[in-house]
């Protein structure tokens, strides 16, 4: 059933919605001549006028969409406008014989039609041409200057004439680092070595290569990451051993310390990486 509603008091809300009940109502008598001139006369849709479409559902599970329409009255302000959109919400809200869905939907976008007339506007003179505003060139006091951020930070790092490390080993092949597993012994006992967790200068290294390195090994043996003394190995079979002690250079300068060895392949390329054999207590 479509029908049809006006609310008055300088309003009229034009609703075309599908109310559940299947039947046509009857056709309702025109108003009265005088009363519908004077509703003409009272009402102006051109300086406030407000519209929106509500979807209300049918018996038949159809959907049908409805345009409410509202507008002012002539001579209108615009505070007496948001007025008579308040006005159109309360009369909404208590009419019984809308249905709810409708009453919802007309309320929100009434709402929301008030809640924008109520910004501020940007007060400026009649005719004012906002592109020939003159800008401001006072600066907020709390502002902060950009060279703050990038005043404090250090020069830029300048090229150096230092060569870039090789990473690959000859004829462009990766030089992988060289694997060995180190034993300590006492002296005299190097057949029989155990973990190493300390090294001294009586401490007999016993080193096995877990790969084949035909041109030897070359073991470095660093103190907080800085080189204090290495030895060249000879050939190396896969499993093999060989034993060495620790080169007094290691010791000099300190008593106690951490002692880290380090394996290279003799035929790595310059600037391989060496594999980490291990970390000890160094006692000097």
């Amino acid at each position: 059933m479509r029908g049809q509603f006006q609310i008055l008091s300088g309003i009229a809300l034009l609703a075309h919605a599908a109310i559940a009940g299947g039947a046509a109502p009857k056709p309702k008598a025109p108003l009265p001549a005088p009363a519908t001139a004077a509703l003409a006369t009272a009402q102006d849709c051109e300086a406030h006028n407000f519209e929106t479409a509500i979807q209300l559902t049918g018996a038949d599970g159809s959907v049908h969409q409805s345009k409410v329409h509202l507008c002012g009255t002539k001579g209108q302000t615009d505070a007496e406008w948001v007025k008579t959109l308040q006005d159109a919400v309360k009369k909404t809200a208590l009419s019984s014989q809308m249905p709810a869905a409708a009453k919802e939907q007309i309320i929100a976008a009434v709402n929301a039609e008030i809640a924008r007339l109520s910004i501020p506007a940007l007060s400026l003179p009649r005719g004012t041409d906002i592109a020939h505003l003159p800008k401001s060139s006072t600066a907020s006091p709390n502002a902060t200057p950009l060279s703050r951020d990038y005043g404090s930070l250090g020069p830029l790092p300048t090229a150096t004439n230092v060569e870039p490390p090789h990473v690959l080993g000859p004829g462009a092949a990766f030089a992988p680092a060289a694997r060995l597993t180190m034993r300590c012994a006492a002296p005299g006992d190097e057949d029989r070595p155990g973990d190493c967790d300390t090294i001294d200068r009586d401490t007999v290294m016993v080193l096995r290569a877990d790969d084949a390195y035909p041109r030897g090994v070359e073991v470095r043996f660093l103190r907080h990451g800085d080189s204090r003394a290495e030895l060249d190995l000879p050939a190396l079979k896969q499993g093999q051993t060989a034993t060495l002690r620790l080169p007094p250079a290691v010791c000099a300068g300190v008593v106690r310390s951490k002692v880290e060895v380090q394996a290279l392949s003799a035929n790595s390329s310059n600037g391989s990486a060496a594999g980490r054999v291990g970390e000890y207590d160094l006692r000097c």
